[in-house]
């Protein structure tokens, strides 16, 4: 069963790629829904910032109102810059959700190897077996006429 085993340590290697690979998902998962917050965040404080714009023009205060509305533009640029991130790492994702995928179906394909193996090795074992088991009876057997011959004759 020498091939079988070497199959099985295969295997084993091949799941373990497996399992890097949904950890790479998983990572990659976890950085575009962290650009999605922050994202998310720099929108609300764009609205509060403008709204604190519109307020201090209505006061009158124009160096309050320009403040605000240089703060809301400066979220605006980095809020496009977490857009074109969000986009990188949700190509990152994508490609390490395919490469999850091949590597599961790898898994499974290489386990269905090692399964057909380890039956032709044990069939093969049987078939062994069974040959030892028939000629120890068919040695038995001629033994027995031998010794049957000898007592007669």
């Amino acid at each position: 069963m020498a091939g079988a085993a070497g199959l099985k340590r295969l295997a084993k290697l091949y799941g373990m790629v497996e399992t890097l690979h949904a950890m790479r998902v998983k990572a990659a998962s976890g950085a575009v829904d962290e650009v999605e917050r922050v994202t998310e965040r720099l929108g609300v404080a764009r609205r509060d910032e403008v709204s604190l714009a519109q307020a201090a023009l209505e006061r009158g205060s124009r160096v309050e109102s320009m403040a605000a509305e240089r703060t809301a533009a400066a979220g605006e640029v980095r809020r496009m810059l977490l857009a074109r991130m969000g986009v990188e790492r949700t190509v990152v994702y994508e490609a390490a959700v395919e490469a999850h995928r091949v590597s599961r179906l790898e898994l499974r394909q290489i386990n269905g190897i090692v399964e057909r193996t380890q039956k032709k090795e044990q069939a093969k074992e049987e078939r062994r077996a069974q040959e030892i088991s028939d000629d120890r009876y068919l040695s038995r057997r001629e033994w027995m006429r031998a010794k049957e011959t000898r007592e007669r004759g």
